[in-house]
């Protein structure tokens, strides 16, 4: 028997669309966040925080999507001038296809568009999205020492980042 292979799969699939998103999205979100975080680290979210975050007035959810499947997510909030990146994920078959750029891009251009100066995120010490967050400008401005509890109860060091933003002339 033919396993079928999901549109996220299939590298001839139709192109990434990134649209925002919502509490229905919810599920979606959620496989891709179960699948995209290894539990070593203790750095996914569960329903509940999701749910509780998207629930905020001031927390927006992009999502990217293929044939109508999500594929990747990011999570934000704004406070006054400030963004902060809590969340992005892209499912490890979709990995190093430029779709977590696309989701930055789209935020950091929404950002912009609410009159946001300052981006802030925090993500593990060792996490090779480091190498994304750069290409956006995003310099290291703080060092959490172990911030987040893995799985087997180690420590590991959280980095927080800045982005500074140009202001919208509208």
């Amino acid at each position: 028997m033919a396993t079928r292979q999901s549109p996220c799969d299939d590298r001839e699939a139709p192109p990434i669309v990134i649209r925002p998103g919502d509490l229905g999205d919810l599920a979606d979100v959620m496989h891709v966040m179960e699948h995209a975080f290894p539990k070593t680290y203790g750095e996914g979210w569960n329903h509940h925080q999701c749910r509780s975050m998207l629930s905020m007035p001031t927390a927006r959810l992009l999502v990217a999507e293929r044939a109508g499947m999500i594929c990747g997510f990011l999570i934000s909030r704004q406070a006054a001038d400030e963004e902060e990146l809590l969340m992005i994920a892209v499912a490890p078959d979709q990995q190093s296809r430029g779709i977590g750029y696309q989701l930055l891009e789209h935020m950091l251009q929404s950002a912009v568009n609410h009159g946001v100066s300052s981006v802030f995120l925090e993500m593990r010490a060792d996490n090779p999205a480091q190498i994304l967050y750069s290409k956006f400008g995003f310099e290291r401005i703080g060092l959490r020492k172990a911030y987040y509890t893995g799985a087997n109860m180690e420590k590991y060091d959280a980095i927080t980042y800045k982005a500074s933003l140009p202001r919208n002339h509208m």
